[in-house]
């Protein structure tokens, strides 16, 4: 992954941003399912950045940062202990950094939206669902052959592409 100067001091700003205060938080408030060490959550987040800015024209790099922020440190939080750390993160997230820029909306969670980069903002994963499911299901086959598009999956999906 090659950028040019311009990107890599803009990325570099949108890191100290998040971050340092995002991890800390993590360290002290949530649970993983399967216990992360902070190397491994930024790595996952460099990852989704190279993926994602290498196959798509990019107008907005925190947008696309943020995308990345939020499903490389919180995508394996979710229930444990009686707590919803999915949502507290979501919840978190939101206080903390919709105030500055209002890039979620109130509804849902940030784990409801992607990077749409047609229109260079979040959209809720149900756009991607496509309406015409019916005709592509092949009666014959058995139903364990087919993912039914829900926003789990879709997300799911998404990420690993």
């Amino acid at each position: 992954m090659s950028f040019d100067a311009e990107t890599k001091k803009e990325l570099h700003k949108l890191f100290e941003k998040y971050l340092p205060l995002t991890l800390k938080q993590c360290a002290k408030f949530f649970k993983h399912v399967v216990p992360q060490v902070q190397i491994s959550m930024v790595e996952c987040i460099c990852k989704l950045l190279e993926n994602i800015m290498n196959n798509n024209t990019i107008k907005s790099i925190e947008y696309v940062f943020v995308f990345a922020c939020v499903w490389g440190i919180g995508g394996g939080f979710t229930m444990k202990d009686g707590k919803d750390f999915k949502k507290e993160f979501s919840n978190w997230w939101k206080d903390q950094f919709n105030k500055t820029m209002k890039i979620f909306p109130s509804k849902g969670t940030v784990f409801d939206y992607y990077y749409d980069f047609d229109n260079n903002k979040l959209e809720d994963w149900n756009k991607m669902q496509t309406s015409d499911i019916e005709s592509t299901i092949d009666t014959s086959k058995s139903i364990a052959n087919y993912t039914i598009p829900t926003v789990d999956t879709i997300s799911a999906q998404y990420l690993m592409r």
